[in-house]
């Protein structure tokens, strides 16, 4: 045998001894269970997630935005939607827009389409067409702001309509930051 093949087999030995015992040692270190723990907050507070609503200036003829924050326990899209939906119209009803009372609402989604299930009640406060699309564009861009829907379908009572009192609402709205 020749002097390199030899120094090639002693090299190719040596190769195969050092993987052997590098494997061996990765084996050992997978076989300790490390546990995983929460990742600690400072301070141990929750986190605060904001999000913005828009509430109808009826003097301006615009919708004003202000940041709400939401309830960090709620981890399901439908029930952060319908927190949305609940401090909206406490501000809605804070501003004088809506009356004082309990409105029943439903929401969910559907393919990126939000269905907005509202009481007749609600747009039927509306005394102008003009304060009944602030209305419907306060829910719609309330709730599309977050993300996670591309329009809203509205539906009052449970159903389509064509009317509750001044607009044709039997169709899908897209966010309108214009208004």
């Amino acid at each position: 045998m020749s002097n390199k093949l030899k120094i090639f087999l002693v090299f190719l030995i040596v190769i195969t001894v050092g993987v052997g015992f590098y494997s061996k040692k990765i084996d050992e270190k997978s076989k300790v269970i490390v546990p995983i723990s929460a990742p600690i907050l400072e301070n141990n507070k929750p986190v605060e997630i904001k999000t913005t609503i828009f509430i109808p200036s009826l003097k301006q003829g615009k919708l004003i935005s202000e940041e709400i924050i939401l309830n960090p326990k709620l981890n399901n899209k439908e029930d952060i939607l319908k927190d949305i939906i609940q401090k909206l119209l406490n501000k809605l009803e804070e501003k004088n827009i809506l009356k004082k009372e309990t409105f029943k609402y439903e929401v969910y989604i559907k393919n990126r389409t939000l269905y907005l299930d509202l009481d007749s009640k609600v747009l039927s406060s509306a005394k102008t067409p003009q304060e009944e699309l602030l209305l419907i564009y306060s829910f719609v861009n309330s709730l599309l702001t977050p993300g996670g829907a591309d329009n809203v379908v509205l539906l009052i009572n449970g159903f389509t309509t064509e009317k509750v009192n001044f607009i044709n609402i039997n169709k899908s709205y897209k966010l309108n930051n214009n208004i």
